[in-house]
Protein backbone atom coordinates (compact mmCIF):
# COMPACT_ATOMS: atom_id res chain seq x y z
CA UNK A 1 0.00 0.00 0.00
CA UNK A 2 1.35 3.46 -0.78
CA UNK A 3 2.70 5.61 1.98
CA UNK A 4 2.61 9.37 2.49
CA UNK A 5 4.76 11.45 4.83
CA UNK A 6 3.21 12.24 8.19
CA UNK A 7 4.89 14.64 10.62
CA UNK A 8 4.43 12.25 13.56
CA UNK A 9 5.19 8.90 12.00
CA UNK A 10 6.72 9.87 8.64
CA UNK A 11 4.39 7.35 6.98
CA UNK A 12 0.70 6.88 6.77
CA UNK A 13 -1.11 4.51 4.41
CA UNK A 14 -2.29 6.30 1.29
CA UNK A 15 -5.54 5.74 -0.53
CA UNK A 16 -6.25 2.07 -1.04
CA UNK A 17 -5.60 0.66 -4.49
CA UNK A 18 -2.97 3.13 -5.63
CA UNK A 19 0.70 2.26 -5.95
CA UNK A 20 3.43 3.89 -3.90
CA UNK A 21 4.64 6.98 -5.70
CA UNK A 22 8.27 7.66 -6.47
CA UNK A 23 8.23 10.52 -3.96
CA UNK A 24 6.82 8.29 -1.20
CA UNK A 25 9.43 5.66 -1.96
CA UNK A 26 12.21 8.26 -1.82
CA UNK A 27 10.98 9.45 1.59
CA UNK A 28 10.94 5.89 2.92
CA UNK A 29 14.38 5.28 1.46
CA UNK A 30 15.90 8.52 2.76
CA UNK A 31 14.43 8.20 6.26
CA UNK A 32 15.28 4.53 6.78
CA UNK A 33 18.30 3.54 4.69
CA UNK A 34 20.99 4.54 7.21
CA UNK A 35 19.24 2.89 10.20
CA UNK A 36 18.67 -0.31 8.23
CA UNK A 37 22.27 -0.31 7.01
CA UNK A 38 23.61 0.23 10.56
CA UNK A 39 21.37 -2.57 11.82
CA UNK A 40 22.59 -4.91 9.07
CA UNK A 41 26.24 -4.06 9.79
CA UNK A 42 25.72 -4.74 13.51
CA UNK A 43 24.44 -8.22 12.68
CA UNK A 44 26.65 -9.20 9.73
CA UNK A 45 29.83 -7.30 10.64
CA UNK A 46 30.38 -6.85 6.91
CA UNK A 47 29.75 -3.50 5.19
CA UNK A 48 29.41 -5.00 1.71
CA UNK A 49 26.92 -7.65 2.81
CA UNK A 50 24.95 -5.08 4.82
CA UNK A 51 24.75 -2.72 1.86
CA UNK A 52 23.74 -5.53 -0.49
CA UNK A 53 20.98 -6.69 1.88
CA UNK A 54 19.51 -3.20 2.32
CA UNK A 55 19.76 -2.31 -1.37
CA UNK A 56 18.12 -5.60 -2.40
CA UNK A 57 15.30 -4.91 0.07
CA UNK A 58 14.61 -1.48 -1.42
CA UNK A 59 14.75 -2.83 -4.97
CA UNK A 60 12.25 -5.51 -3.94
CA UNK A 61 10.06 -2.91 -2.20
CA UNK A 62 9.98 -0.78 -5.37
CA UNK A 63 9.25 -3.75 -7.64
CA UNK A 64 6.40 -4.99 -5.43
CA UNK A 65 5.00 -1.59 -4.43
CA UNK A 66 1.62 -2.32 -6.07
CA UNK A 67 1.08 -5.63 -4.25
CA UNK A 68 2.27 -4.60 -0.78
CA UNK A 69 0.04 -3.46 2.04
CA UNK A 70 2.19 -2.05 4.82
CA UNK A 71 0.64 -0.75 8.03
CA UNK A 72 3.97 0.15 9.67
CA UNK A 73 6.71 0.68 7.07
CA UNK A 74 9.59 1.01 9.54
CA UNK A 75 8.69 -2.24 11.32
CA UNK A 76 8.20 -3.94 7.95
CA UNK A 77 11.62 -2.80 6.72
CA UNK A 78 13.48 -3.88 9.86
CA UNK A 79 11.73 -7.26 9.85
CA UNK A 80 12.57 -7.72 6.17
CA UNK A 81 16.24 -6.83 6.77
CA UNK A 82 16.39 -9.21 9.73
CA UNK A 83 14.94 -12.02 7.60
CA UNK A 84 17.42 -11.32 4.80
CA UNK A 85 20.28 -11.42 7.32
CA UNK A 86 19.05 -14.80 8.55
CA UNK A 87 18.86 -16.04 4.94
CA UNK A 88 22.40 -14.76 4.33
CA UNK A 89 23.76 -16.72 7.29
CA UNK A 90 21.85 -19.86 6.30
CA UNK A 91 23.34 -19.70 2.81
CA UNK A 92 26.79 -19.05 4.25
CA UNK A 93 26.57 -22.03 6.63
CA UNK A 94 25.42 -24.38 3.87
CA UNK A 95 28.06 -23.09 1.49
CA UNK A 96 30.79 -23.53 4.14
CA UNK A 97 29.55 -27.04 4.96
CA UNK A 98 29.43 -28.01 1.28
CA UNK A 99 32.95 -26.70 0.76
CA UNK A 100 34.28 -28.47 3.84
CA UNK A 101 32.67 -31.75 2.90
CA UNK A 102 33.94 -31.57 -0.68
CA UNK A 103 37.48 -30.99 0.56
CA UNK A 104 37.09 -33.76 3.14
CA UNK A 105 35.82 -36.15 0.47
CA UNK A 106 38.63 -38.73 0.91
CA UNK A 107 37.67 -39.17 4.59
CA UNK A 108 33.95 -39.01 3.97
CA UNK A 109 33.42 -42.74 3.18
CA UNK A 110 35.17 -43.63 6.44
CA UNK A 111 32.93 -41.24 8.30
CA UNK A 112 29.83 -42.76 6.67
CA UNK A 113 30.97 -46.28 7.59
CA UNK A 114 31.45 -45.26 11.21
CA UNK A 115 28.11 -43.48 11.24
CA UNK A 116 26.35 -46.52 9.81
CA UNK A 117 28.04 -48.78 12.38
CA UNK A 118 26.89 -46.49 15.21
CA UNK A 119 23.40 -46.39 13.74
CA UNK A 120 23.19 -50.19 13.49
CA UNK A 121 24.50 -50.56 17.03
CA UNK A 122 21.94 -48.06 18.34
CA UNK A 123 19.16 -49.80 16.40
CA UNK A 124 20.18 -53.07 18.05
CA UNK A 125 19.80 -51.50 21.48
CA UNK A 126 16.24 -50.34 20.86
CA UNK A 127 13.41 -52.42 22.33
CA UNK A 128 12.03 -54.77 19.68
CA UNK A 129 8.63 -53.08 19.37
CA UNK A 130 10.24 -49.62 19.11
CA UNK A 131 12.68 -50.87 16.47
CA UNK A 132 9.92 -52.54 14.42
CA UNK A 133 7.73 -49.43 14.51
CA UNK A 134 10.67 -47.20 13.58
CA UNK A 135 11.63 -49.43 10.64
CA UNK A 136 8.05 -49.48 9.37
CA UNK A 137 7.89 -45.71 9.60
CA UNK A 138 11.28 -44.62 8.30
CA UNK A 139 12.30 -47.42 5.96
CA UNK A 140 8.96 -48.64 4.64
CA UNK A 141 7.36 -45.19 4.60
CA UNK A 142 4.29 -46.10 6.62
CA UNK A 143 2.50 -43.37 8.57
CA UNK A 144 1.75 -43.63 12.29
CA UNK A 145 -1.97 -44.37 11.66
CA UNK A 146 -1.06 -47.09 9.13
CA UNK A 147 1.34 -48.70 11.61
CA UNK A 148 -1.27 -48.43 14.38
CA UNK A 149 -3.77 -50.23 12.15
CA UNK A 150 -1.26 -52.88 11.15
CA UNK A 151 -0.07 -53.63 14.70
CA UNK A 152 -3.44 -53.02 16.39
CA UNK A 153 -2.00 -50.28 18.61
CA UNK A 154 -3.23 -46.77 19.45
CA UNK A 155 -1.74 -44.13 17.14
CA UNK A 156 -0.35 -42.24 20.16
CA UNK A 157 1.61 -45.35 21.19
CA UNK A 158 3.10 -45.62 17.70
CA UNK A 159 4.07 -41.92 17.77
CA UNK A 160 5.65 -42.43 21.19
CA UNK A 161 7.80 -45.33 19.91
CA UNK A 162 8.91 -43.33 16.84
CA UNK A 163 9.86 -40.38 19.05
CA UNK A 164 11.79 -42.61 21.45
CA UNK A 165 13.68 -44.27 18.59
CA UNK A 166 14.60 -40.91 17.06
CA UNK A 167 15.79 -39.59 20.42
CA UNK A 168 18.03 -42.59 21.06
CA UNK A 169 19.41 -42.71 17.51
CA UNK A 170 20.19 -38.99 17.47
CA UNK A 171 21.92 -39.32 20.80
CA UNK A 172 24.00 -42.24 19.52
CA UNK A 173 25.32 -40.43 16.43
CA UNK A 174 25.43 -36.85 17.75
CA UNK A 175 29.04 -36.95 19.00
CA UNK A 176 30.38 -38.46 15.77
CA UNK A 177 28.63 -35.90 13.58
CA UNK A 178 29.73 -33.04 15.83
CA UNK A 179 33.31 -34.29 15.81
CA UNK A 180 33.27 -34.58 12.01
CA UNK A 181 31.95 -31.03 11.61
CA UNK A 182 34.52 -29.68 14.06
CA UNK A 183 37.33 -31.45 12.19
CA UNK A 184 36.04 -30.08 8.87
CA UNK A 185 35.97 -26.61 10.40
CA UNK A 186 39.50 -26.87 11.83
CA UNK A 187 41.03 -28.28 8.66
CA UNK A 188 39.23 -25.99 6.26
Amino acid sequence: MPLNPDPLNHFEPAASGSAMSRREFEIIYRDNWRDLYDFAISKTRDKDVAEEIVQALFVNLWEKRQQLTIANPRAYLFTAVRNRIIDHFKEKVFYDLDSACEEAAPDFPLFLEELEMLFQEAMGQLPEKTRDIFLLNRFEGKSAPEIANLLKLPARTVEYHITQALRKLKSAVRNTITLFLVICNIIF
